[in-house]
């Protein structure tokens, strides 16, 4: 009798952590509607149905759900749309890892299409009916350990990209504003004011648990193609941003 409770009474706590660590439904849904508002805000996505109920079958597994929807953008002149969103439970909280967009009359039977819809319908899912944020300004976390982690990170991948393909950089350091961000956001992005530049920092990795870069423990820096969007990014980059100096290393 005793060996069966003892028996009993360690596997509860056994089980208990990696219960508590699975992801959640309402995780999952919370996760893409942030994605969304990211999307709006920083990638100027015009077609979220912002302030609507849209239909997301959603399938659990484990740290991971995948969701897939058939209503949640409406793109002009295409009769049928369909968004493809992974999202894992990280230390932080769970966030949008792979987002994908398909125009179902033209893709269907596409690798990446099925791929994706399979993966959430391969077995028992959840249809969920989700309401979407009518607005969507950025409401920044403070500054945990992570954040802060993240942050210096971001500075030191700026002065290795400025070093390697930046222009010249004048004694003291390159003036940049660099945009506050969330740990669940895809990417931030910096402003060069001595050039105008406008540089896309990638905050995900090939490792979905990482906030750090992965194993190069650095981010990827791009530049941002001058035109309408950059004018956008700077715009936004100084209204959220912060301007600090950064050093080559």
């Amino acid at each position: 009798m005793q060996a069966g409770l003892l028996a009993a009474a360690l596997a509860l706590l056994a089980a208990g952590p990696a219960a508590a660590a699975d992801l959640t439904a309402a995780q999952a849904v919370e996760a893409l509607k942030r994605h969304v508002c990211f999307s709006r805000t920083w990638w100027g996505d015009p077609y979220a149905r912002l302030g609507q109920t849209v239909t997301v079958d959603l399938r659990l597994d484990g740290r991971t759900a995948y969701l897939w929807s058939e209503d949640m953008r409406a793109v002009p002149r295409v009769r049928r749309w369909a968004d493809s969103y992974v999202v894992v439970a990280r230390p932080a909280g769970a966030a949008v890892t792979q987002r994908s967009g398909y125009n179902i009359e033209l893709l269907r039977g596409e690798p990446a299409y099925e791929r994706d819809r399979r993966r959430v319908y391969a077995s028992q899912t959840q249809r969920m009916q989700v309401e979407l944020p009518a607005a969507c300004e950025p409401k920044f976390e403070p500054d945990t350990p992570t954040k802060v982690e993240m942050k210096a990170l971001v500075g030191s991948s700026l002065a290795t990209a400025l070093a390697t393909w930046g222009r010249r950089t004048p004694r003291g350091g390159v003036r940049m504003i660099v945009a506050n961000f969330n740990p669940d956001y895809p990417e931030t992005f910096a402003y060069r004011q001595d050039t105008g530049e406008v540089l896309r920092i990638g905050l995900l990795s090939g490792d979905p648990m990482s906030y750090t870069g992965g194993a190069y423990k650095r981010y990827a820096v791009t530049p941002v193609a001058r035109g309408p969007v950059a004018i956008q990014l700077r715009r936004l980059i100084q209204r959220y941003g912060e301007t600090r100096v950064v050093t080559l290393r």
